[in-house]
């Protein structure tokens, strides 16, 4: 017989629900015996200060199973929920751990029959419904399905991955915040692979559907087919600010990409047959509303532009670092921030940590993948005015040196190129300490191009005199008149008429060269005065570093007038020719 919409409604609800409720299953801790039957476990852990890790193996079972997994970390106020119920058979790998940091739980998984999957992180550990949760995830199935999916949460953050493929019923609903949203249900062939990062707000999925009817067991209640046509969407908005959104409904067949990269852009490529509209609203400026009904193929590209410092690709990176003392250690907290001070869209986003001579990793609120000399952290992207921080702390205990200097490097990519910057912080240990006269030299030059009469380029050159690595920041106060073109390496900062750059890593006997272009204004004579500061990576300082140069920039068609009052041109030029010798 055919199975009412209310039936099947009663039946999503019980597949939602399974992802919080407890049911009836055995329960397992994670540093206990295993005990009762395979086929029904439960296994729960509780925070704990080192990662404990269960691997089960290409596990199979048949026959009506019931299986349930539950994860719950009171450090991170994140929980994970994933269970099989009326299954006919199913085909399992999982992972699993949990640690003062975060969660992590791992699924490969073939399966005929129910499943659901859930993930709750509270906007903080001791966090309550007055708040909107950092990540909410449901997932149900019915049908013959396998999936694959990877649920990392570390710190305030989490992050996760997922490819599923099969055919019957799926209904998925995702929130990231109060502000992000993606989802879909229907019955029929389905395809998705996913990604979504909480921290950048980033939200990348591809999916296939076809609409078809599915069977439904009912149990005593007999069987029937189900036929729900698709319903797709996604939206990133800002309360009272901005929406950006499309909605898919009564799809037959969809096939489309869509990326969120945070909540000011939207990327799309789409082919259905069905109905979908499409919204965009920025306060006080946009109000877009389409409809589309019927077979269509579309891309759409929507990014809402915020204000930038500059007007090219340009990314900046700082570094703030304290000391504190705690049971006999020294501990160095600092905090990198990487802003996105340029005019388009940024990705991936790499960040290194270079850590000081002989200091040790404690914590940090990001996940961190460890070097041979420090951490490295990624990003899914970085949009125009983004600003992204990174906490970390290191025991420095052992460090003799006057500076504690910690290195840090950041590079993103747009297109085949990349912009990249870079910074240093140097805190005082040992005030006694005097800065070295020697171990570093500085020289500018500065000449008119040969071509262009109003163009200068100036060469400043740093040289290390010592034996070991210099960390560096150049700074020059461009004369007035005279305005930046372009900079190799990019400058770190330009305004006001100071430009500055950072070197971290100007080798023994190396010679690191700052090559930038102005242009001049006006004609007439540019004095300009560069300083360079300097420290060794292992924390001695040396004094800073000054260089002059001058250069005289002839008439030129189209100058602008000096501003303010000049001496008027009495005619007192030297006449051709005239002997001036006598005077």
């Amino acid at each position: 017989m055919r199975v009412s919409l209310m039936a099947l409604a009663v039946a999503a609800s019980l597949l939602l629900a399974l992802s919080w409720g407890l049911g009836s299953a055995d329960e397992t801790d994670l540093d206990g015996d295993m005990e009762g039957d395979l086929s029904s476990i439960r296994l729960s852990e509780k925070s704990s200060a080192s990662r404990q890790v269960v691997n089960i193996s290409r596990s199979t079972f048949g026959g009506g199973f019931t299986k349930i997994t539950v994860l719950r970390n009171p450090s991170t106020g994140t929980a994970m929920k994933e269970s099989y119920l009326r299954g006919g058979s199913i085909d399992r790998e999982a992972r699993m751990g949990v640690d003062k940091n975060g969660t992590v739980m791992e699924v490969s998984s073939s399966f005929d029959g129910m499943a659901s999957l859930g993930v709750l992180k509270m906007s903080s550990p001791n966090g309550t419904s007055k708040y909107p949760p950092t990540f909410e995830a449901r997932e149900s199935y019915y049908g013959s399905f396998r999936i694959d999916e990877r649920i990392d949460d570390y710190g305030s953050s989490i992050s996760s991955e997922r490819a599923v493929l099969g055919t019957g019923f799926v209904a998925v609903d995702k929130k990231v915040g109060d502000d992000q949203r993606t989802r879909e249900s229907g019955t029929g062939s389905y395809r998705s692979e996913e990604v979504i990062d909480t921290y950048t707000g980033y939200i990348a999925k591809s999916v296939s559907l076809s609409h078809q009817p599915t069977s439904f067991r009912g149990g005593s209640d007999g069987s029937g087919n189900i036929s729900l046509r698709w319903r797709e969407g996604v939206i990133s908005r800002v309360a009272g600010e901005s929406y950006i959104g499309e909605a898919y409904s009564s799809i037959e067949r969809l096939d489309k990409t869509t990326v969120a990269r945070g909540t000011g852009a939207m990327e799309t490529e789409a082919e259905f047959l069905g109905t979908a509209r499409y919204r965009v609203v920025s306060a006080g400026e946009i109000d877009m509303d389409e409809v589309y009904m019927g077979d269509y193929a579309l891309q759409r590209n929507v990014q809402l532009e915020k204000a930038s410092r500059y007007e090219m690709p340009h990314l900046s990176v700082t570094k703030e670092g304290t000391l504190r003392y705690e049971n006999a250690k020294t501990l160095a907290d600092y905090i990198i921030t990487i802003e996105n001070d340029g005019d388009r869209i940024l990705e991936p986003v790499i960040v290194k940590d270079l850590f000081p001579p002989g200091a040790t990793f404690v914590s940090t609120d990001r996940q961190p993948t460890f070097t041979s000399d420090g951490a490295e952290w990624s990003f899914t992207h970085i949009s125009p005015g983004d600003i992204w921080t990174i906490e970390l702390v290191l025991d420095v205990t052992g460090f003799r040196g006057a500076d504690l200097v910690n290195r840090v490097e950041a590079c993103a990519g747009y297109g085949e190129d990349l912009a990249c910057a870079a910074n240093y912080s140097a805190i005082e240990i040992n005030w006694l300490s005097w800065g070295s006269a020697d171990g570093m030299a500085l020289s500018k030059r500065g000449a008119v191009d040969g071509s262009d009469p109003n163009r200068v380029r100036y060469t400043l050159e740093v040289e290390n005199l010592g034996d070991d690595t210099l960390v560096a920041r150049a700074t020059d106060q461009l004369p007035l008149g005279m305005r930046l073109i372009s900079s190799s390496p990019p400058f770190a900062a330009s305004e006001g008429g100071v430009v500055s750059w950072n070197l971290i890593d100007i080798g023994p006997g190396e010679t690191r060269t700052i090559v930038y272009d102005v242009e001049a204004l006006w004609s007439g004579r540019f004095v300009n005065l560069a300083e360079v500061e300097a420290r060794s990576v292992d924390g001695t300082s040396l004094r800073p570093a000054t260089a002059r140069s001058v250069v005289d920039v002839e008439k030129f068609d189209g100058e602008l007038s000096r501003p303010g009052w000049q001496p008027p041109d009495w005619g007192f030029g030297d006449p051709v020719g005239a002997d001036l010798s006598a005077f």
